[in-house]
């Protein structure tokens, strides 16, 4: 007997059954997950003394790479065989790898020259500063007593000498405290500074003298002292140079009647990584990490919106 067919509506059931198009939620399933991954790569930067810097690691390299994209996809606007395509893939490239080098060696910087512990106003500890060291940076860490108040600010003073040259930074420990759902009381956290000698740089022996230490502050505190090949003035005239490049380019863009954030998104990548590499220490790292994007979006990218409108005002020419 021969088998009957199935009927077209039992068809037509079965291919709508297996062509359905995705539900509502499945479509937004991408951007939940990544919202949920950037969440956690927040969350590990504040939370994680251990893992916070590899988090922050991670999120500069999304953010850098999404602003180089958004960049990028400038060309896509420009018509086939314009010879700003390659001016614009250039300059893009240029600032991430200028910024990248930057936003590496201030996140995982290299080894300590040297590590001292200073007790009480007067002492002095003998280092040597040796290798590529362009620019000669002290950090300051400490901790706050347990009993002092959770709105505590401790003003401190450091003087690195070397003969002919010598230089005293101030620097202020800000009381941070945590409270667990069981404690009884506020516990300190360690609290760090950055500076950054203008007038000490380059390798040879420095002496460390502590000029002033509030009795707020636990004793001893640790001063770090690192050693970079590049300084904070030689970043900021390589950062300029490629802001003005940036600027260029986004005129260009605009005299072809294109709507351009160019200008804008190099700049947040620009000023973000510039104030880090000033500021970032990582006993501070989510509150350095914190500034860092508000100097980026505020400064590079406002400002650089601002800047480009008065470039693309004042820049004589119509291409």
């Amino acid at each position: 007997m021969a088998t009957p067919e199935p009927s077209s509506k039992r068809r037509d059931s079965q291919q709508r059954a297996e062509f359905e198009p995705p539900s509502e939620l499945a479509k937004y399933l991408p951007y939940l997950a990544a919202a949920a991954a950037l969440g956690g790569l927040i969350l590990t930067v504040t939370r994680s003394a251990r893992y916070g810097v590899f988090a922050a690691t991670a999120l500069v390299a999304v953010g850098m790479l999404g602003l180089g994209y958004v960049a990028w996809e400038h060309t896509a606007t420009l018509p086939d065989g314009d010879r700003l395509r390659p001016m614009l893939r250039a300059v893009t490239v240029a600032v991430l790898l200028g910024a990248l080098g930057p936003a590496a060696i201030t996140l995982h910087p290299p080894a300590p020259q040297s590590v001292v512990r200073l007790s009480r106003p007067g002492d002095r500890a003998e280092v040597t500063v040796r290798g590529a060291a362009a620019t000669v940076v002290l950090e300051a860490e400490g901790a706050f007593k347990p009993d002092v108040g959770a709105e505590a600010q401790a003003h401190y003073e450091l003087t690195a000498s070397r003969p002919g040259a010598e230089e005293s930074v101030r620097g202020v420990f800000q009381r941070r405290t945590e409270e667990g759902p069981q404690a009884a009381r506020r516990v300190s956290s360690v609290v760090a500074s950055r500076h950054v000698l203008t007038s000490v740089h380059g390798p040879g022996p420095m002496t460390i003298i502590l000029d002033r230490l509030p009795e707020s502050v636990q004793a001893p505190i640790r001063v770090i002292v690192r050693a970079e090949p590049f300084s904070q003035t030689m970043l900021a005239v390589l950062f300029g140079l490629l802001a003005v490049a940036a600027l260029w380019v986004d005129v260009k863009v605009s005299r072809r009647k294109i709507e351009s954030a160019y200008a804008a998104s190099m700049g947040v990548v620009l000023a973000f990584t510039f104030y880090l590499h000033g500021h970032f220490t990582h006993a501070s790292l989510p509150s350095d990490m914190l500034a860092a994007a508000l100097v980026g979006v505020l400064g590079g990218g406002v400002g650089g919106e601002i800047l480009a409108r008065v470039a693309r005002a004042a820049a004589p020419g119509d291409s």
